[in-house]
């Protein structure tokens, strides 16, 4: 290796150096900075380094920087300074980046969902999957300290624009979570949260309450493209006739059913309540799920891998309803359920009979007190539901006159 002559480092040097000859290499060093100089290979190839002794070190130690011109000339020296301040204090070069590394916001996430009650949360894998795909590429590689408020307002906007005001919401929502966990565990040296104080009203678009139902003819129209496509389907239709969540029916297996008493029970770990949830099922229902194949490798009722686990990809069966249905726009599986909601208060069913079919627990003293499951209740208001149903997507004859029953026959 052979050594060129000192001098003052400017890009005009550096794009002019030569490369060293064959199987050689050429050191310059930076005369404005001690210890700061660059490299050339034989294949014209410049890199930036430092070199110095650590305390009670005596062989010297090399930093490699970067390449020039992808690392700037400024941002090298800067880089040479910090670098030479850790060697000066008795830094080593691999232990500042395993520092660096452990006080990522990407190593402050992995730590939040790698907590013990993360694996207890219901929506586990949703928030993990939200984690990574809102936070992680945008801030993954940076130190979470060094994290602004400006850096989280940014992100709000920006979610905003791509994925919509309640999407940013909640993704400002956990990355508060994650600096709260980091804090209260001393992790990464975080001083402060930056989403702290920033309401998302004020930064995002209106997040005015969905209120979409599917009217008589829509209805109509959605059964009519379910027809005959499995899980797709009758996943779809459950969801209309129940009214459940599309993650509980998604998750349903043969054994939470009692087909022959028409009975299905949502056990505790699967409820957003954290209670089981009785749904007493209709004869369209029943017929329904018993139409569907049972599969010899697993006890999922909607699946693609032979009934080893329950569907997920709502959105791919979202599309192929919706290439069926060109006449249906605007609609979303959540929107089946607040249809099914609506059509029971139409029917006359007591709201809070209603509200129990949703799986939502009594509020005040009720709870407390009131301790009926309303099992026969539900059944006879999701049966009325059924029969509406069923007299939409069939209607029956123009000479056959419907009789009205009253609620309490």
């Amino acid at each position: 290796m052979t050594t060129a002559r000192r001098a003052v480092f400017t890009d005009r040097l550096l794009k002019s150096l030569k490369p060293a000859p064959a199987g050689k290499r050429v050191v310059c060093w930076d005369a404005a900075k001690p210890a700061f100089g660059c490299r050339v290979t034989d294949r014209g190839v410049v890199s930036f380094f430092v070199i110095r002794r650590m305390p009670g070190n005596p062989r010297p130690i090399r930093v490699v920087l970067g390449r020039y011109p992808d690392l700037s000339l400024a941002k090298a020296r800067r880089l040479a300074s910090t670098a030479l301040g850790d060697l000066v204090s008795g830094v080593h070069p691999k232990e500042r980046e395993r520092l660096r590394q452990g006080n990522t916001f990407a190593a402050l996430a992995a730590a939040f969902l790698s907590r013990p009650a993360a694996a207890k949360q219901r929506t586990a894998s949703k928030i993990e999957k939200t984690i990574k795909r809102h936070l992680i590429p945008r801030w993954g590689t940076r130190s979470a300290a060094e994290i602004k408020r400006s850096d989280a307002i940014s992100l709000l906007e920006e979610i905003d624009r791509a994925s919509g005001p309640y999407m940013a919401a909640k993704v400002l929502a956990l990355a508060s979570s994650i600096y709260r966990f980091a804090i209260t565990r001393e992790l990464g040296n975080i001083a402060s949260n930056p989403c702290q104080f920033i309401k998302p009203s004020e930064f995002v678009g209106a997040m005015a309450p969905r209120q979409r139902v599917l009217s008589a003819a829509e209805i109509a129209l959605f059964w009519w493209a379910t027809k005959d496509i499995y899980p797709a389907g009758p996943f779809a239709r459950l969801l209309l006739l129940t009214a459940v969540r599309r993650s509980e029916a998604a998750h349903m297996t043969w054994g939470e059913l009692d087909l022959d008493n028409a009975l299905w029970v949502i056990p505790a770990h699967r409820t957003k309540s954290g209670v089981p949830h009785e749904v007493p099922l209709s004869p369209m229902a029943v017929a329904l799920l018993r139409s569907l194949p049972r599969f010899a490798g697993g006890d999922f009722v909607f699946s693609t891998t032979g009934g080893r686990s329950g569907i997920r990809s709502f959105g791919l069966y979202k599309d192929v309803i919706g290439a069926r249905a060109s006449g249906l726009t605007n609609w979303r599986f959540h929107d089946l359920r607040r249809t099914a909601r609506t059509n029971l208060a139409s029917l006359g069913v007591a709201p809070f009979i209603a509200e129990l079919i949703l799986g939502h627990t009594q509020k005040g003293v009720h709870k407390v007190y009131d301790t009926h499951r309303y099992q026969a209740e539900k059944r006879e208001a999701l049966e009325r539901w059924a029969s509406r149903l069923r007299d939409i997507v069939t209607p029956p004859p123009a000479n056959v006159r419907q009789l009205r029953v009253a609620a309490d026959a």
